[in-house]
């Protein structure tokens, strides 16, 4: 349990900003403005990390993980949100973002904090050996994974990372993988 009382929220854009502020109109919710993160923007990061827990909730593609890799190199201790990319893309499935996500589906999300809790249970080859990579199906079961455990899709080596900065077990995984069989 994070001991920070406050909560900060990071988001890509102000339209991001909005769709949380009207479920949390009482936090405050930063916006990148994009992945071009600024070092200003990351210097404020540290410091509101300072005597407040960083939360990122960011789009569920390339640009937002960009984004949240430059966020965690300047504060380790981020929380993370996700959002699956297939509740977040737009009614006319031209663009992908938290924008578009449910109100119902973002008051979900934004209840799953991901709190960082750095571990070394689960290597490259712990995935190979549960089948998460170097298979047919490895991407099908991969996401299933991914989805059960709320941590957005990613791939075998970037899994790797995610499972580890959660603190996942590796009997947890292997509880999981089977009970999806």
């Amino acid at each position: 349990m994070n001991i920070k009382n406050k909560k900060v929220i990071i988001v890509e854009g102000k339209n991001d900003q909005h769709r949380v502020k009207m479920l949390l109109p009482n936090v405050p919710v930063l916006i990148t403005n994009g992945s071009a993160v600024s070092d200003e923007f990351l210097d404020l990061v540290k410091k509101i990390a300072k005597d407040s827990q960083v939360v990122l909730l960011l789009d569920p593609d390339y640009h937002g993980e960009a984004i949240r890799k430059k966020i965690v190199s300047v504060c380790p201790s981020a929380s993370h949100i996700f959002v699956k990319k297939e509740d977040a893309i737009s009614k006319n499935k031209k663009k992908l973002g938290v924008e578009h996500v449910s109100l119902d589906k973002l008051a979900i999300a934004l209840k799953d904090i991901k709190e960082a809790k750095y571990s070394k249970n689960i290597t490259i080859q712990d995935v190979y050996n549960l089948g998460l990579a170097g298979n047919d199906n490895s991407k099908i079961l991969r996401k299933k994974l991914c989805d059960k455990l709320g941590i957005g899709y990613v791939n075998a080596k970037q899994l790797v990372q995610r499972l580890n900065l959660f603190n996942f077990t590796l009997d947890y995984i292997k509880e999981i993988i089977w009970l999806e069989h």
